[in-house]
C-alpha cells in the first residue's frame, strides 16, 4: 500500500475568524455546482501562502466547536472531498484543490436511520474517509445506525478518488450487520479498511476488515500473540491494522503488537521504554499511516503526560524512530496528519522524519509550554503554543532545525495541506448558521 496523504479536519475554537458566507451550500443545505473564488475577507495565513488568489466552499452542518467536519484532502488525486447536505440526503463533491472546480459529485445518499428507540444524535451522522489501497485514492462514505431491538447496520459507499463526472454511482457499496454496542471506529487499515468496536464476550468479532479493491469483507475475533511466559491471562487481542503479510493484532493486557509468524513488537522497543508486562501495559498502537504503525510506550524515567511515541514500519516492524515526549493532560489524542509528499507525520507534539528516521518532541513537560502541530508539508509544521493560562499562539516550525516561530496573533493556521495548496477553516459570519468556511489560498 503506498502512503495515505491525507489530512483530517477537526475545528477548534482557537484562531478562527468570522468570514463572510460566499459560496457552498449557505443558503441552505443544498450542494452547489462551483466554489466562489477570490473568498472576502481573505485568510490572514502565512507567509507561504498566496492570500489573492483561492477559492472558497461552505458546510452548513453539522454544529459544534469540536466537531470533526466532513471533508477530506485525497492529494495524489488533487482534491478535495466534501460531504454536504441535500434534504434528508447526502451528497459527495470532490473539488480540484487548486482552483475550486468539481471534479465529480456523487448521487444523493440516504444513510440508515437508527432503530425507532433510539434517540438521534451526531454520533449518527455520516462522515468520510479518504483510503489508499493497491495505489488507488477511495473515498469512502460511511454511517452508524444503531438498534436496540436488533443488529447495528453499518453501511459504507466507496468511490474511486479520480472519478469524474455528476451523480456518479459508488464503486462498491457494504451493509454490515453487527451486534448492537457503541459506535463503531472506522479507520485506514493500512492495507484496507477496517470497523472496530468493543464488545468484550468472549469470541465476538472485534474488527471488520474491508478490502477497497476486491469488495472481500472479513470478520476478525481475538487472534492470538505471543506474550510474557508469566503472565495468566491468554494471550490474545483484536486486530486494529493490515500489514502485508497479515493483520497486526494488539495485545490489551500485556500491551505489545504484532503479525502473528511475522513480527512482533517485543523485538523492536523503543530506546527508554518499558517491555510489554501486564503491569505496564506498554506498546499500543494509536494509529496506521502511510504504511506505518504510531504507537506508545510507558518510559522507563518519565513522569505525568510523558510517553514515548514510535513509529514502527508496517510490513516488517521494523523500528523506525521515536521519542520521549509530554501531552496535555485535557483533551484526546488527535489524529495524526502525514504531509502530502508521505515524508513527515506529525502527531500532538511530536514531529517525525519518516525518510530520515528521526523523530523530534515539541513539548517536554514540566515548565515548557506545549506547541501542538496540526499541519506539515514540505519539512514546515503549522500548530499553537500554549501557556497556563493563556490562549492559543500560532506557530510554524522548521522540522528539519526544530525552529519554533511565533507568528502574529490572529494568523490562521492551515487545517488541510495538499501539494500546492492549504485549507483554511472558518466559522461562518453571525447569523449564517453553524456551519464552517473553508478557505483555500495557493502556496508560494
Amino acid at each position: 500500500m503506498k502512503s495515505v496523504k491525507k489530512a483530517v479536519v477537526t475545528v477548534m475554537a482557537a484562531g478562527m475568524l468570522a468570514a463572510c458566507s460566499g459560496g457552498g451550500d449557505s443558503a441552505g443545505n443544498d450542494s452547489t455546482p462551483s466554489a466562489a473564488k477570490s473568498p472576502k475577507p481573505a485568510v490572514k495565513a502565512p507567509k507561504e501562502f498566496d492570500t489573492s488568489k483561492g477559492w472558497q466552499q461552505n458546510i452548513s452542518w453539522p454544529d459544534g466547536d469540536e466537531t470533526e467536519l466532513p471533508v477530506e484532502a485525497a492529494s495524489k488525486a488533487g482534491v478535495v472531498a466534501f460531504l454536504q447536505k441535500k434534504g434528508e440526503k447526502y451528497v459527495v463533491e470532490a473539488r480540484e484543490a487548486a482552483t475550486g472546480a468539481l471534479r465529480w459529485s456523487s448521487q444523493p445518499w440516504q444513510p440508515p436511520a437508527p432503530g425507532k428507540n433510539v434517540a438521534p444524535d451526531s454520533s449518527h451522522l455520516p462522515q468520510l474517509l479518504v483510503v489508499d489501497q493497491d495505489d488507488r485514492e477511495y473515498i469512502a462514505v460511511w454511517a452508524w445506525a444503531p438498534s436496540f431491538t436488533e443488529d447495528d447496520t453499518f453501511s459504507l459507499l466507496l468511490y474511486p478518488a479520480d472519478s469524474s463526472g455528476k451523480e456518479i454511482s459508488p464503486a462498491r457499496t457494504f451493509s454490515i450487520p453487527m451486534p448492537s454496542h457503541d459506535k463503531p471506529r472506522v479507520v485506514d487499515g493500512g492495507n484496507g479498511l477496517l470497523v472496530l468496536w468493543e464488545d468484550s464476550r468472549p469470541g465476538a468479532d472485534r474488527t471488520t476488515a474491508i478490502d477497497l479493491s476486491k469488495g472481500r469483507v472479513t470478520k476478525y475475533e481475538e487472534l492470538e500473540l505471543p506474550c510474557g511466559e508469566d503472565d495468566l491471562q491468554p494471550c490474545k487481542g483484536p486486530v486494529e491494522a493490515l500489514s502485508p503479510d497479515g493483520p497486526v493484532v494488539q495485545l490489551p493486557v500485556h500491551g505489545g503488537f504484532g503479525v502473528p509468524g511475522a513480527w512482533h513488537s517485543g523485538d523492536a522497543v523503543p530506546p527508554g521504554s518499558k517491555i510489554h508486562n501486564s503491569k505496564y501495559k506498554s506498546g499500543r498502537v494509536t494509529e496506521v499511516l502511510g504504511g506505518h504503525v504510531l504507537s506508545t510506550w510507558f518510559p522507563e524515567n518519565g513522569y505525568g503526560n510523558q510517553s514515548v511515541t514510535a513509529v514502527h514500519d508496517l510490513k516488517s516492524g521494523k523500528l523506525v524512530a521515536s521519542t520521549l515526549c509530554a501531552s496535555e493532560s485535557s483533551g484526546e489524542r488527535r489524529k495524526a496528519v502525514l504531509s502530502p509528499d508521505g515524508r513527515h507525520v506529525v502527531s500532538d507534539s511530536v514531529a517525525v522524519d519518516l525518510e530520515q528516521g528521526k523523530a523530534r518532541c515539541f513539548y517536554e513537560g514540566g515548565d515548557a509550554d506545549p506547541i501542538r502541530l496540526t499541519s506539515v508539508a514540505d519539512g514546515t509544521a503549522y500548530g499553537y503554543s500554549r501557556a497556563d493560562g493563556e490562549s492559543e499562539k500560532p506557530v510554524t516550525v522548521a522540522l528539519d532545525t526544530g525552529q519554533v516561530k511565533p507568528l502574529p496573533q490572529g494568523t490562521e493556521i492551515p487545517s488541510l495541506l495538499l501539494a500546492d495548496t492549504g485549507g483554511f477553516v472558518l466559522k461562518l459570519a453571525e447569523g449564517k448558521g453553524q456551519g464552517r468556511q473553508f478557505v483555500f489560498h495557493p502556496r508560494r
